[in-house]
């Protein structure tokens, strides 16, 4: 369902010389909600991942891995971010339910200040010239496989914004039922997406550590092979 079938026997002759166009691995390119890939196609993914020159498997090894390291490195801010809506969820809980001025004033204040620290955290995510939790980079992609498969993880905004989890500020404290509700619907929205994403991040880079260990064999696999070896062969 996610992968575009290998050609054929056939059509791989007719198609020699041509450059094969990449085919996505894992969801559609149409958001982080979408279905995760099918174990399936991870398994077709992987037998046409193997190289035969040991140090094209090493190249893919430490990218894959490198990518791996990014999905960790986002994972720990996307989890900071679910903490932080989860309080503002309980902030407007506790300024809904109570009556006293101040403390719902504090609670006011408190919930714009965890949802401005959204857009702060989007900044630290940052990993080398890659931040997959503001929006606005480059998706992160690979290449592997002699049919030209690619995993493609496009980048999620975390910002409070429009463009982001559409969070509106609130602007008349707890004074206003109606600027509450909206805020409290948007939160909700906000963790269910964010929560998606998060689980997408952990399917993604558990599939990519099986990638990397399938690199890792090959390589394995063709440094034991000894001169002596090739020679018999």
């Amino acid at each position: 369902m996610l992968f575009n079938k290998p050609p054929s026997p056939a059509r791989s002759r007719r198609d020699v010389g041509h450059e094969v166009r990449p085919r996505p691995i894992g969801p559609r390119p149409n958001g982080p909600d979408t279905p995760l890939m099918e174990p399936a196609a991870l398994s077709r993914a992987l037998r046409h991942a193997a190289w035969r020159d040991p140090r094209a498997e090493r190249k893919k090894f430490t990218e894959v891995y490198s990518a791996v390291r990014t999905l960790e490195r986002t994972a720990a801010y996307v989890d900071q971010a679910l903490e932080r809506l989860s309080e503002v969820a309980e902030a407007l809980r506790i300024g809904q339910t109570t009556e006293h001025d101040l403390m719902r004033g504090l609670q006011a204040a408190r919930i714009e200040e965890l949802l401005d620290s959204l857009e702060r955290l989007s900044k630290m995510a940052a990993n080398g010239g890659l931040n997959l939790l503001n929006g606005e980079s480059e998706s992160l992609y690979l290449d592997f496989g002699h049919e030209a498969f690619r995993y493609v993880l496009p980048p999620f905004d975390l910002r409070r914004g429009p463009k982001g989890l559409n969070i509106p500020q609130m602007k008349d404290g707890f004074d206003n039922s109606s600027e509450i509700q909206a805020i409290s619907q948007a939160v909700a929205l906000a963790q269910v997406r964010v929560g998606q994403f998060a689980a997408r991040l952990s399917h993604d880079a558990g599939m990519l550590v099986r990638m990397a260990k399938t690199y890792e064999a090959d390589i394995s696999v063709e440094g034991d092979i000894g001169p002596s070896q090739e020679r018999a062969d």
